[in-house]
Formats: C-alpha cells, structure tokens, sequence
C-alpha cells in the first residue's frame, strides 16, 4: 500500500501504544519482539484513522464487487460500521455493514446477527484487525458458510503479522487458499521494522528469519 493515510497507520499504532515493543508470548508460545492490540486504539482520531485505511483498501481491490462488510464481535463491529461510513463520504461507494453477538439473543429481535441480516444476496467482505494464526477467521467463515445469501469474496485486516504455520504459509495465505477469497493486509512486519526503535530492529530482523514467510 503506497496511499496517504495507509502509510500513516504504523507509526499510530506505535504512539498510541497499539504496537508495542519488547519480549511478548503469543498464544503459539513464541516470544515475540512486538505486539499489537487494536483494542487500544479507542478514541475519534484512531478509529478514523484505521476506517480510512479500511477504505482505501475496499475501494482499491472491491469496489464494484462486493457491496457488504462484516466486521466479528467484538473489535471488528465498531469497525465495519466506520468504515462503511468513510467508504460512503470519501469515496461514494455505500455499502451494508453486519456484525455478530458471541451469543444469540433470545428476546426482541432475537438472532446473531445485527445490521444487514441478508434477505437478499450480499458480497461480503471481512474487516478484521490482527491476524496470526488465523484462528477467529476460521469461526467467521464458519458462521458465514450457514448464511445462504452472503458469499464471503474477500477478507481486510489491518496487520499481517506473516508467520510461518504449520504448513510453512503464513495464515492470511491458508485462508485465501482453504477459502477461495482475496485477502489484504494494510500493514505488516514489514511496516513494523521500518518504525521500530534500533534497539529492536536486530530481534525483529530475527524473529521474521525464524518465524516469517516471503509473502502472506
């Protein structure tokens, strides 16, 4: 990504204290040099921010194509709702948004879904935030493949972290092919090394020979 406000993103998330830098266990139980939490990107400056590099994105690779965006609970419904917002005022693409509940409702409208509920057939792209092992995907693509009316055709996620599985692929790499579907990362390691302190470059440097993939 070479646009204005996607080249942005990186070092926001580091002066925000989304990215951080030092030794973190990830749930595989790698030490990781850098960790990144979108859920502390939680004010009008930030979530802008991040909508305009959803947007930009959707504009560049799906306009035409798909015309729904699904964001999982709970990080991605603040999201696919703003950026559905920015998609309408900075491009002049309108498109529907949807999001789940981690439990089905069992009063008023009841269901799991909120938003546009599918009564007729959407393109639907994913909007989600970290991507590592791929493992909340995998339960969207669940819960999507019980909808008849929404064909997921792509997934959007704001940072690739672009690690090797168990196959040697990176996880945005197993979903395109497990799934059929394009897939876009904003930013990823990449990003990261070119903002990160000289006193953590040489560990991420290592970390990504270890654990990274050429291409996710």
């Amino acid at each position: 990504m070479t646009h204005t406000n996607t080249n942005e993103l990186v070092p926001f998330l580091a002066k925000c204290g989304a990215l951080q830098f030092g030794s973190f266990v990830t749930k595989s139980g790698r030490v990781s040099p850098y960790f990144v939490n979108m859920g502390t990107v939680c004010n009008g400056e930030g979530v802008s921010l991040l909508a305009a590099c959803y947007a930009e994105t959707f504009a560049t690779y799906f306009a035409g194509k798909a015309d729904n965006l699904f964001g999982p609970a709970y990080k991605g419904i603040p999201l696919c709702a703003a950026t559905a917002a920015v998609l309408h005022k900075d491009h002049g693409i309108d498109v529907s948004f949807t999001y789940n509940r981690k439990e089905a409702k069992d009063h008023g409208e009841g269901g799991v879904l909120v938003g546009d509920l599918y009564s007729e057939k959407k393109q639907v792209v994913i909007i989600e935030d970290v991507i590592t092992a791929g493992t909340s995907i995998e339960e969207t693509m669940n819960l999507m493949n019980l909808i008849p009316n929404a064909k997921v055709i792509g997934l959007i996620v704001a940072m690739d972290r672009k690690e090797k599985l168990s196959d040697d692929k990176s996880a945005l790499q197993q979903i395109k092919e497990k799934y059929g579907i394009e897939t876009y990362a904003i930013a990823s390691i990449e990003d990261i090394l070119k903002f990160a302190p000289e006193e953590y470059k040489e560990s991420i440097e290592n970390y990504r020979r270890e654990w990274g993939v050429e291409d996710g």
